[in-house]
């Protein structure tokens, strides 16, 4: 078994059975008691937390274990190089003097060509809504292929949008354990999918243009 693979088997299991744990007290409670309501919210904001928290954690992952593998720019997917460089992009944009957007054309750019791959300080961001869009700017940008997101985008929408409800203090309510089921199906479909993206990707070298 892969390092990569053990670590995202790992912090998928203990979401899915905290998940678990908290929907079992939501099934022995009463349905018409305050307990239940207050449970479903519990499991709604519980359930964005891990969708959240995964993804960012999978992706932190992906790029450390990119880093590791030694392998210059030049020799991966245009996206993943993009990526990597988007410091040094960011920096030249603090001088566009035509001396050094040439010395960058000519020399610099090579340069950062020839180097090995590099995600220091760079990071997929969740922003703390990570709405599907979002989720799918992530992905394109890692070179990875994820397509249960358009799948699910309405129940990914209502995930992140109810979750902002509950935690601005609103009166939201979810009917019952049927309605809640639907949403965390679909979230724990996507980050089941981006699991596998990442081993099949990291196990087979896709991240390179010639595998």
């Amino acid at each position: 078994m892969s390092k990569w693979l053990k670590q995202l088997e790992d912090d998928l299991n203990w979401r899915e059975t905290e998940l678990a744990i908290l929907k079992k007290q939501a099934i022995l409670a009463s349905k018409d008691s305050d307990r239940y309501r207050v449970l479903l919210r519990a499991m709604w904001a519980l359930l964005y937390a891990h969708y959240e928290g995964f993804c960012k954690f999978a992706w932190d992952v992906y790029l450390e274990e990119l880093q590791k593998a030694g392998v210059k720019r030049k020799d991966c997917k245009d996206e993943i190089a993009k990526l990597s460089l988007q410091k040094k992009f960011k920096a030249l944009k603090g001088n566009l003097s035509p001396e050094n957007l040439w010395n960058f054309g000519q020399t610099d750019f090579e340069i950062m060509l020839e180097d090995n791959l590099d995600f220091y300080q760079i990071s997929l961001e969740t922003q703390s809504n990570l709405y599907p869009s979002l989720f799918k700017e992530n992905v394109i940008q890692a070179g990875l292929t994820c397509t249960l997101v358009d799948k699910y985008k309405i129940e990914l929408k209502s995930l992140v949008t109810r979750r902002n409800e509950i935690a601005h203090g609103e009166k939201m309510t979810i009917k019952n354990i049927d309605e809640y089921k639907k949403y965390e199906d679909a979230a724990l479909e996507v980050m089941h999918e981006l699991a596998i993206s990442i081993i099949e990707c990291l196990d087979k070298k896709l991240y390179l243009k010639n595998p």
